[in-house]
């Protein structure tokens, strides 16, 4: 019983110790960088140089760590992220870059630039990725009292994500398949569901759109599809919800899908776009008479 309230107590004090770190964080200025993402192309052998500005905007001095990490999206693709250590990953170009400095102490509103460079192998083809983070220590934890174990740092990190497209090799493609067309129960809308598969050797992120046509071509319903993020053969599901009902009819069921919504941000160019469609007939009370296979 001594045991578990013990244990009990620790999760508490824990509790509490990173409820205050965590209002201490947004009671403070943290770091800024002015570039969150960079994404260019490279060709084999060759290297693209630039510089990255660390602003302190804090009337504190900050001292600043910077290091490189491996990054992956995680289920269920919608741009949540996991970063791993160099190498964890196949698409790793965490060797491939170069940094200078590594450590440095920001003065208070002053800003520092970090120079990097990255070359890509002869040989490579493909997307690869990494994670350049600047990392400080807001607060340092007290020692702890006799007999508690209590004792955590505050530390800040922020990233800048890496997206090296190896100029000549990349394949932006995908895979759209196992379409659901369903009335929802008791309700008048329908779920719309599709999978969708990376098959190309580049990360996508997707983003696309619905529209159902009546048997004179009119348009008579429209709808955003969720956005994906997937690196190479990796898998998304994506969804959608037609919130007005169907008269009884037949329908086409046209979805267009844009691969380059990653290009288009990065202002470095547009598309594929994949266009599907499958055929919808409905009944009486818009029961679902028939689901055609897309095509």
């Amino acid at each position: 019983m001594k045991k578990t309230m013990f244990k009990r107590s620790m999760i508490i004090l824990f509790l509490l110790c990173l409820a205050g770190f965590l209002s201490l964080a947004g009671a403070v200025d943290l770091p800024n960088i002015n570039k969150s993402k960079i994404r260019f192309s490279i060709a084999p052998g060759k290297a693209e140089y630039g510089e990255i500005i660390v602003e302190n905007q804090s009337a504190e001095p900050r001292s600043m760590r910077v290091y490189l990490s491996d990054w992956d999206y995680l289920p269920p693709a919608d741009g949540t992220k996991e970063f791993l250590p160099i190498s964890s990953t196949p698409l790793s170009c965490a060797a491939w870059i170069s940094f200078s400095p590594a450590e440095f102490i920001l003065p208070p509103f002053s800003k520092q630039k970090i120079d990097y460079s990255v070359k890509a192998p002869a040989g490579a083809s493909g997307g690869y990725y990494a994670a350049l983070f600047f990392e400080s220590i807001f607060a340092k934890a007290q020692a702890p009292k006799e007999g508690m174990q209590v004792g955590m740092n505050l530390v800040i990190r922020i990233a800048t994500l890496f997206y090296v497209d190896v100029e000549g090799t990349v394949k932006r493609t995908a895979s759209i398949d196992n379409l659901l067309f369903k009335k929802d129960v008791g309700k008048v809308q329908y779920s719309i569901g599709l999978d969708f598969r990376n098959t190309g050797n580049v990360d996508i992120s997707a983003g696309g759109t619905f529209h159902i046509m009546d048997d004179k071509g009119m348009v008579i319903a429209r709808g955003e599809l969720n956005d994906a993020y997937t690196f190479p053969a990796a898998g998304a599901k994506l969804a959608a919800t037609l919130k007005e009902g169907l008269p009884k009819g037949k329908y086409d069921l046209v979805f267009t899908l844009d691969l380059g919504k990653a290009l288009e941000e990065a202002n470095i160019g547009r598309g594929p776009i994949i266009t599907k469609e499958a055929e919808i007939s409905i009944g009486e009370n818009g029961k679902i008479l028939n689901i055609g296979q897309l095509k």
